[in-house]
């Protein structure tokens, strides 16, 4: 079905004065909210946040149903400080669904995993529905400011649960329920300051104000029962302004930190630290853009800003990475998934963790059950099978791989040719670990010593792949459960450890393999088999030693700039496009990071620039184009020494 355009400039209109509403009435943040690419978390009632979180969930496949559990009975508290017998009657609808799922988290049949997640969410919108109703009710039958106030802020407060979907899916209904929160609000009156401007409150007219929002929830969304479509979403499907082919924005769930480090790590390009110049290496500097833009992916990714930089910052592990439902704790998250790549979920929920790509030139084969040879090849599955994305100009795939084939390992003092110990450099303890490391135990998958796996002569890795206790099959004598060998090489930085990253320290891994294999290590060498991990695991600076990084930002956005002659040259008009698209997406979050405002309307000039340039590239306007990049280049030129 297709939306007229005057209905499409009506629904616009609505949610542009609905946006106007909810930032007046402190629903929504600004966009001075964020700093950098640092998003704060949304701070929502457990009620809203509890719902969200369960609406991201249930539309996964596989759900987690300990997740929902959790968030069903964080529901069910919001509802008991207002009515116990709502919360008991919710809590006994929520077990009788989970009765039928056994609390698994995949249920048999997928009938059954269907009818259940349906079956929850309905349950779950007609509660927090009733919750808001039971507030604004509270509220109206109180003489106390205080308590009136109270009870109309938690129901307000409870609505967000519906504002990253009802503004889409009803952007008129929407609008009306938020005009009638702001009626309300104005009428609460004000106590004044030592008995001076004081405002009576008007109970009567908080009622009359507050009937929209009842009406609206109590026909609607009280009584809910989700539909056929396949995304979850509390569709108002009763409402006269429902628009039924609306498109819902993607969003992530509260709870998700996709929030790239601070400090970030310090990164480490070979050809640079040799003394070439990343701007003056097209192939190179094309592979840097694309790994820090969402362009080369597909929906949901590219709207999330999601890009390789955002796991892998700098080339290095993001350890706060975590999306609820996706991700079973901190640095990873399961990758075969129908959120990021639907086309490509296999149905089955497992988190990885995410690696460090440090020296990925020399780590051979790729994932982590060393399933592709080929960097080049692993760079395109990322990209088509798990975020989505179109198949790559083969361009873009050679200039990721030379760009990646830079990244070098943290320098490391404590250790000699050939992966020996400068014994110079390190403690007696980490000399004597070097001998625990290299002994053979009978007991050890046929008398290997971690040595075996991980040869100091060889970057600390075999390039094969073992089994050694760490996950099971699918069944019984199944070969699924192997995974590569890691190199130790700058491992130290890289936490937490294992392909579902259960472990968070070196130690931890150590002890792991004093258990499982029985090789009744001491305490005293437990010590000083870490203390030598984490010698050769180790470096100096892996960090840089600023939060501010607007100005080595821009530098960069410069080098993929650096790339339009190339690209042009070579024709390549899609890269182009790619490429500026990234620089506005990345000049956008960084901007914010400027130490001194006064220098941001420089910033937004060249943001300005660059979005005419995209806009005269679309219209092949070669030369406009030209005029515009060089314009950008002047004032960053001229202004980069205080742009910081």
């Amino acid at each position: 079905m297709k939306i007229s355009d005057a209905r499409q400039r009506k629904i616009f209109g609505a949610q542009a004065a609905v946006a106007a509403l909810l930032l007046s009435a402190g629903l929504l943040a600004g966009p001075g909210a964020a700093r950098a690419d640092i998003v704060p978390p949304e701070e929502l009632h457990p009620a809203a946040e509890s719902y969200r979180r369960a609406a991201f969930v249930l539309n996964l496949n596989p759900v987690r149903w300990p997740l929902i559990w959790r968030d069903m009975e964080g529901i069910a508290k919001s509802i008991a400080e207002v009515d116990a017998g709502a919360a008991s009657k919710f809590r006994a609808e929520i077990a009788a669904v989970r009765q039928e799922t056994k609390g698994e988290s995949m249920p048999g049949s997928r009938e059954v995993r269907e009818k259940s997640r349906r079956a929850v969410f309905s349950a779950a919108t007609r509660a927090v529905a009733s919750l808001i109703i039971a507030h604004v009710q509270k509220a109206g039958s109180s003489g106390s400011r205080k308590t009136v106030k109270a009870h109309l802020r938690a129901g307000r407060q409870v609505t967000r649960a519906f504002a990253d979907t009802l503004p889409y899916l009803d952007p008129e209904g929407w609008k009306g329920m938020q005009v009638a929160w702001l009626d309300a609000f104005s009428n609460i009156g004000t106590p004044g300051v030592m008995g001076v401007g004081a405002r009576p409150m008007n109970i009567r007219r908080i009622r009359a104000r507050t009937v929209p929002i009842t009406a609206y929830l109590s026909k609607y969304l009280a009584r809910f029962e989700a539909g056929p479509a396949r995304r979850l979403a509390p569709r108002p499907a009763a409402s006269p302004t429902y628009i039924k082919p609306a498109r819902i924005p993607w969003r992530l769930p509260p709870g998700a930190n996709i929030n790239k480090q601070l400090p970030r790590p310090r990164q480490l390009l070979g050809m640079v630290e040799a003394g070439a110049d990343e701007g003056e290496t097209g192939l190179i500097a094309l592979g840097d853009m694309a790994f820090d833009s969402a362009e080369i992916f597909g929906e949901p990714a590219r709207s999330l800003r999601m890009s390789c930089n955002v796991c892998h910052n700098k080339g290095v592990t993001n350890p706060n990475f975590f999306i609820p439902g996706l991700s079973r704790r901190k640095g990873g998250m399961d990758v075969s998934n129908n959120f990021f790549e639907p086309h490509a979920n296999n149905g089955i929920f497992g988190h990885l963790d995410i690696p460090d790509t440090r020296g990925i030139r020399f780590t051979a084969p790729y994932g982590r059950n060393g399933r592709t040879a080929s960097l080049r090849e692993f760079i395109r599955n990322v990209i088509v099978l798990e975020f989505n994305g179109p198949e790559p100009d083969p361009m873009l795939v050679d200039g990721m791989a030379a760009y990646m084939n830079e990244f070098e390992f943290v320098p490391n003092p404590k250790l000699g040719p050939g992966g020996t110990l400068n014994k110079k450099k390190v403690s007696a303890e980490a000399i004597r670990g070097e001998k625990i490391f290299k002994r053979k135990f009978p007991q050890m998958m046929g008398g290997m010593s971690c040595a075996s796996c991980h040869v100091p002569s060889n970057l600390f890795l075999d390039r094969k792949t073992h089994n050694i206790g760490s996950a099971k099959g699918f069944a019984p004598g199944s070969l699924d459960a192997v995974y590569d060998t890691p190199t130790l090489l700058s491992a130290k930085f890289s936490a937490p450890y294992f392909h579902d990253g259960r472990l968070p320290t070196l130690r931890s891994v150590n002890e792991w393999f004093n258990r499982k294999f029985k090789l009744g290590l001491s305490k005293k060498e437990m010590g000083d088999l870490t203390a030598y991990v984490e010698a050769v695991s180790g470096g100096v600076q892996p960090m840089e030693t600023t939060l501010h990084t607007l100005d080595a930002e821009l530098e960069e956005f410069s080098f993929f700039l650096s790339t339009y002659e190339f690209l042009k040259e070579k024709g390549k008009k899609e890269l182009i496009a790619i490429t500026l698209k990234t620089v506005i997406t990345e000049l956008q979050a960084h901007k914010w990071d400027v130490q001194e405002s006064k220098y941001m309307p420089i910033l937004d000039k060249m943001e300005s620039l660059l979005r005419e340039a995209v806009e005269l590239h679309r219209k092949g306007k070669t030369r406009e184009v030209d005029v515009k990049i060089a314009a950008y280049r002047a004032i960053y030129k001229k202004n980069a020494g205080i742009l910081k």
